[in-house]
């Protein structure tokens, strides 16, 4: 996402937080997300271990139940994006196309009132570690720029996933916090992850909260400590005492 864009995001995100005088959390970007585009609702989902599925957190009418059902089922546009790595934007659910796609998912959520899903992949490259979904209640189409937004708020979701499982405490008045997320995506974080998750046999959303801590305890950027574990000047260590994780602090590499 362009500068312009993140910083937007960002402030919406804060903004959020704020109301609730708290410090940023997936979940306001979830929040920001619904109002930026016009939705009914939100869901969170993180892949877990192998197969698995944690949901994280849902906001709004019908929500909960999609998420749920989703879970349930195995099927339905979120599991798509996480398979893919792209987003699946499905404008109604009762077309007779998404009807024969997902014969049960759809129409259950259209008897529940939800007719428009957009579910977006919180993804690093090759590396899919969970997906946004947005609802609306009414059969319509995100215009580009509501899918650039939406895109933006998934990406800032990641980024405080990270923040909160690592033991960051990121301030809402902290304007250079919203181009932390742009390290997330070189290529030598998601070489790195992959690294750290071999090492540790750890499923790689972890691997990049280990990843996003040390790097936070040693006060360095994560593309530089990336670039240590890919040219193996560094290793983890399931027994490492660096990667026990201490109370938040409140300043960010």
């Amino acid at each position: 996402m362009n500068g312009e864009r993140a910083m937007r995001v960002w402030t919406a995100t804060t903004l959020c937080a704020r109301r609730e005088q708290t410090t940023p959390g997936p979940q306001h970007a979830c929040l920001a997300a619904v109002d930026a585009v016009a939705a009914s609702g939100a869901d969170l989902l993180l892949a877990s271990g192998v197969s698995g599925i944690e949901q994280v957190y849902t906001t709004g009418s019908g929500a909960r139940d999609a998420s749920d059902l989703q879970i349930t089922l195995g099927q339905g546009p979120g599991f798509e994006a996480l398979d893919s790595g792209r987003p699946v934007l499905v404008s109604d659910l009762t077309s007779a196309e998404n009807m024969r796609r997902w014969p049960t998912f759809a129409p259950e959520m259209s008897r529940r009132g939800l007719r428009a899903v957009y579910s977006l992949p919180l993804a690093l490259g090759a590396i899919r570690v969970g997906v946004l979904d947005l609802y609306r209640e009414v059969p319509s189409d995100l215009t580009q720029d509501q899918l650039l937004d939406a895109l933006a708020y998934a990406d800032t979701a990641l980024l405080l996933v990270l923040d909160t499982r690592s033991g960051v405490m990121t301030s809402p008045d902290n304007n250079g916090a919203s181009s932390d997320g742009v390290t997330l995506w070189h290529a030598e974080v998601h070489q790195a992850a992959g690294m750290v998750s071999a090492q540790l046999g750890i499923p790689v959303l972890e691997a990049l909260v280990r990843l996003r801590a040390r790097a936070y305890r040693q006060n360095v950027r994560l593309t530089e400590l990336a670039r240590s574990v890919v040219e193996r000047r560094m290793s983890f260590d399931a027994n490492d005492e660096d990667l026990t994780i201490e109370q938040p602090r409140e300043d960010t590499p």
